[in-house]
C-alpha cells in the first residue's frame, strides 16, 4: 500500500473515532450511594455499573458537585496491611459488570459540601470514560448507620 493512501486511511480512523463516542456509553449505574461518616471526612461512594454494549469501556474518573475531586480508588490488603489506592483507570468488559463496595473499588469524595452535609437526599454523580463519554446517576446520601 503506498505511503499516502496508508496515511489517508489512518486519518479517516482517526476522525471516525471520536463519533463513537459523542454520547454517553452502554454504561448503566445502579445502586449508587454516598457514605457520609462525618462532615469533616471524605465520603465513599458505591455502585453497580454495567457495560450493556459489545464493546469494552474504560472508567477514567468521576465528578460530582458536592465535592472538591472526586476519585476512584481501592482498597487493598498488601502483606496484612490495608491501605487505599488510587486507580487510574477501570477496563469494564463487554456485557460486564464491576461493583464498588466497600473492602474494593469505591469513589472517594474529597471535601464534602452541600447536602452531602446534610445527610439526606441525592448526589448526582458523573462517570467518564476514556474516549470522551460519560454517564450521570443518582446516588442516594447515606450517614454512616444507613
Amino acid at each position: 500500500m503506498p505511503g499516502w493512501l496508508a496515511c489517508a486511511a489512518l486519518l479517516l480512523a482517526l476522525a471516525a473515532a471520536p463519533a463513537a463516542w459523542a454520547g454517553s456509553p452502554d454504561a448503566v449505574v445502579t445502586q449508587g450511594r454516598m457514605q457520609v461518616l462525618l462532615p469533616s471526612r471524605p465520603a465513599a461512594g458505591y455502585f453497580t455499573l454495567e457495560n450493556r454494549g459489545d464493546a469494552p469501556l474504560t472508567l477514567v474518573g468521576a465528578s460530582a458537585p458536592d465535592c472538591k475531586s472526586l476519585m476512584l480508588h481501592q482498597s487493598k490488603n498488601e502483606g496484612g496491611i490495608d491501605r487505599m489506592v488510587m486507580v487510574s483507570s477501570l477496563p469494564v468488559s463487554p456485557h460486564g459488570t464491576v461493583r464498588f463496595a466497600p473492602g474494593g473499588y469505591h469513589l472517594m469524595c474529597m471535601q464534602p459540601s452541600g447536602a452531602l452535609l446534610t445527610r439526606t437526599g441525592t448526589e448526582t454523580v458523573t462517570l467518564h470514560f476514556a474516549g470522551g463519554g460519560s454517564v450521570s446517576a443518582p446516588f442516594a446520601i447515606r450517614g454512616p448507620r444507613s
